[in-house]
């Protein structure tokens, strides 16, 4: 990398992370004032934190949605990817433009209609709308996980457990799946993920539901308080901590799969 090419790359790293580091810095701030210079160090902020019972919920409520939603996005990922990648599929380049559809559409379109769609079929907004409208947006980014793994698996494995007597299930289970693993933990991290940082569909979908980025939303409107700065870079740390546990699973389990080949 020449030095363009470095300074280019500072450049970017500093636009898109300094405002993180400074957020960071001001939720250590002992002053309810965002400013510079600081007034001292504390912790204050993240205790009445621990005690704010909105949080808790809020990222209670975001938890428990973004769980089925790496689920889903993770299974149908990997049914899609079987699909894209299986020999002799004719409709290969529709097929993926439609599973690219919801990446390219803005999301504030893509939440209008999903939530004009569910208001014809009598679905009330809620979780379970949330949900389902969040494993939509996830599903291009997990099948393009899934997918980049299963286009590098040799098919010929499958053919010799299918010869050797298995059947399709087994050669599935026992065969593409040990192979597959890592990048199905991936694709769940990234639907996780990219539920708790929603708040476009939430705001349309998410009815009398309250996760966490509405409720953070909300509290911005009216004032910026420090404790809003400890709440933001506490989901930031147990994000980073969801994707370093994901990578390092998917580096373990490459190891294990390279030691044993």
């Amino acid at each position: 990398m020449g030095r363009i090419g470095l300074s280019v790359l500072i450049v970017a790293a500093g636009f898109l992370y300094l405002p993180l580091v400074v957020l960071a810095v001001f939720s250590f701030n002992d002053s309810a004032l965002m400013a510079f210079p600081l007034s001292g160090f504390t912790l204050q902020w993240y205790r009445e934190l621990a005690q704010n019972d909105n949080f808790l919920s809020g990222f209670a409520t975001s938890f428990l949605i973004a769980q089925p939603v790496g689920i889903l996005a993770m299974l149908f990922g990997l049914m899609a990817s079987l699909a894209l990648t299986a020999p002799g599929f004719r409709w290969r380049g529709l097929f993926a433009i439609l599973l690219l559809t919801p990446f390219l559409v803005p999301k504030s379109v893509l939440s209008i209609a999903q939530a004009m769609i569910m208001s014809r079929v009598g679905f009330e907004r809620g979780a379970t709308a949330l949900i389902l409208a969040q494993s939509l947006v996830a599903l291009p980014f997990a099948t393009a996980l899934i997918s980049a793994v299963m286009v590098r698996f040799d098919r010929r494995l499958i053919e010799a457990a299918r010869d050797l007597g298995a059947s399709p299930w087994q050669a599935f289970l026992r065969v593409l799946l040990p192979q597959i693993r890592p990048a199905l933990s991936g694709a769940y991290s990234v639907g996780v993920i990219l539920s708790l940082a929603d708040l476009t569909i939430a705001m349309f979908l998410a009815g009398r539901t309250q996760p966490l980025s509405l409720m953070v939303a909300s509290e911005f409107r009216r004032e910026l308080r420090p404790d809003l700065n400890a709440m933001q870079v506490v989901v930031l740390a147990l994000t980073a901590l969801l994707v370093g546990l994901s990578e390092v699973y998917r580096r373990r389990r490459l190891r294990r799969l390279a030691a044993e080949a």
